[in-house]
């Protein structure tokens, strides 16, 4: 961020950059992980109102399965998107 901006501006991209990286960052992850957590569940708790309610068993081999893919396809796009930025960053 230090070399990309003028040095007038650098506080205010530091800035900008922490913003996009807590929204980014805290947002979706959080809700992916549940979806997983939540589709790998195999026998909910049902009340009286048909509502559902807490999990009681898990099948373990899903979630790993699926909070590994998560993990790994969120470190591909990283990969994909730090490669992008070397090779397509042009110094002033």
């Amino acid at each position: 961020v230090y070399r990309c901006v003028p040095d007038k501006q650098r506080s205010f991209a530091l800035g900008v950059q922490s913003v996009f990286l807590r929204l980014l960052g805290t947002i979706p992850g959080p809700i992916l992980f549940g979806v997983a957590i939540d589709y790998s569940c195999t026998l909910w708790d049902i009340n009286e109102c048909k509502t559902k309610g807490a999990c009681w068993v898990y099948d373990n081999g899903r979630m790993a399965f699926l909070l590994m893919g998560i993990s790994a396809a969120c470190k591909i796009i990283t990969i994909t998107f730090v490669l992008m930025a070397v090779c397509l960053y042009k110094p002033p």
